[in-house]
C-alpha cells in the first residue's frame, strides 16, 4: 500500500481541529482554530476556517499541497445544499485532489469505531445520536438545534439550571444551591437582575452554566440531580431511537460517547447508561479509538477507495 497524506478536520460550534495523517497510520501534525460550524456560519465562511486549520497543520508537517484527500466533518453539513457549497469552496482551494464533507457526527462515529458499525452519542453545546450498520445504512436522532431539540446537551442543562434558579428565587420551585451559584456566576446582587443580564445570551453562554448542575448535584442538591437525570434520559432516548432504526433493539452494539458533557470524570455517561439499562438496551459503551478529525480523514479515504492502516492500528493499540 503506497503511503498517502490526508487531512481530517472536525468542525464544531466551539473549535475546529485538523490532523495531517498518513495512510500508513501516523499523525504528522495537528492544529486547532476557531469554530467552523456550518450551522452557525455561511458555508463559504465555514470552509475558510477549515482551510485555515488544514493549512496550519500542513505547514507544521512540512507537507506540500495538494494532498491526496481532505475530509471534513462539520456541524450543519447534514443539509445537502450546505454540504454542496462546502465541497465547492474546499475543492476550489485546490488543497486536495479529493474532498469529502460529512456531518460532524459521522466523523465522530468513524473515528470512534475506526469505520466499524456502531452508534455515537454526542453531547456538547448541542446533542445528537448517529449510527451506521454493517451495510452502511445510517440513522440519526436529535441534533435539530436549540429551539427544536438538543436534549441532554450543555445548552439544555444550562437552560434548566437558569430556570431552576429563577423558580427558587420567586418561590415557584424548590430551594436549590444553583440559585446562589447562578447569582455568583453572573456577578449580580440579586437574581432579579438575571433577566436583563442574560438578554441576548449566546447558546455557548447558556451551555457554559451546565457545570453548576454537576457541582450542585455532587453537593447533594436534589433539584440539580433531577436536571442531570432528565438529561441522561434524553440522551438515552436518542440512542434507543437510532438502535430501533437500525434494527438493533435486541442486539449488542458499540456505543461511543463524545462531547464535553459526556467527558471523562463527569456523571452524564453513567446516568445515560443507567437509563439505557432500565430500557433493556444492550449498548456497549466503548472508548473511542480515534478522535473525530481522524474519523473525517478515514471517511475521505473510504470515499476515495483508498486503503489505510488506521483500523489495524486501532485494533492493535487502542489509541483514542
Amino acid at each position: 500500500m503506497a503511503d498517502a497524506v490526508l487531512v481530517g478536520v472536525d468542525g464544531g460550534a466551539s473549535k475546529t481541529r485538523a490532523a495531517v495523517v498518513s495512510s500508513s497510520g501516523s499523525i504528522l501534525a495537528t492544529a486547532s482554530v476557531r469554530s467552523s460550524s456550518a450551522y452557525h456560519k455561511e458555508p463559504e465562511e465555514a470552509a475558510a476556517v477549515v482551510l485555515a486549520a488544514a493549512r496550519e497543520a500542513l505547514a507544521t508537517s512540512g507537507v506540500a499541497e495538494p494532498i491526496a484527500a481532505l475530509g471534513a466533518g462539520l456541524a450543519g453539513a447534514d443539509d445537502p445544499a450546505i454540504r454542496e457549497r462546502l465541497i465547492g469552496a474546499l475543492t476550489r482551494a485546490n488543497i486536495a485532489r479529493i474532498v469529502h464533507v460529512d456531518h460532524d457526527a459521522a466523523a465522530a462515529l468513524a473515528g470512534g469505531t475506526a469505520l466499524a458499525p456502531g452508534v455515537v452519542i454526542i453531547s456538547g453545546t448541542g446533542s445528537i445520536a448517529f449510527g451506521v450498520d454493517e451495510h452502511g445504512r445510517r440513522a440519526r436522532a436529535g441534533g435539530w438545534g436549540p429551539l427544536l431539540d438538543d436534549e441532554g446537551s450543555g445548552y439544555s442543562i444550562g437552560r434548566a439550571v437558569l430556570r431552576a434558579a429563577m423558580r427558587a428565587h420567586d418561590g415557584r420551585g424548590d430551594s436549590t444551591l444553583m440559585a446562589e451559584a447562578v447569582r455568583a456566576r453572573f456577578g449580580i446582587a440579586s437574581l432579579a437582575a438575571l433577566k436583563a443580564t442574560v438578554r441576548g445570551a449566546s447558546i455557548d453562554a447558556v451551555a457554559s452554566v451546565a457545570p453548576l448542575a454537576v457541582e450542585a448535584a455532587d453537593a447533594g442538591d436534589p433539584v440539580a440531580a433531577r436536571i442531570l437525570a432528565r438529561a441522561g434520559e434524553g440522551l438515552a432516548v436518542m440512542v434507543l431511537a437510532v438502535a430501533r432504526a437500525l434494527g438493533w433493539e435486541q442486539n449488542r452494539f458499540t456505543l461511543v460517547a463524545s462531547g464535553g458533557v459526556l467527558g471523562e470524570g463527569g456523571p452524564m455517561a453513567g446516568l445515560m447508561m443507567r437509563a439505557l439499562d432500565a430500557r433493556a438496551c444492550t449498548a456497549v459503551l466503548t472508548p473511542a479509538r480515534f478522535p473525530p478529525e481522524i474519523g473525517a480523514a478515514l471517511l475521505a479515504a473510504q470515499a476515495a477507495g483508498m486503503e489505510t492502516a488506521w483500523r489495524e492500528r486501532g485494533d492493535r493499540d487502542g489509541t483514542t
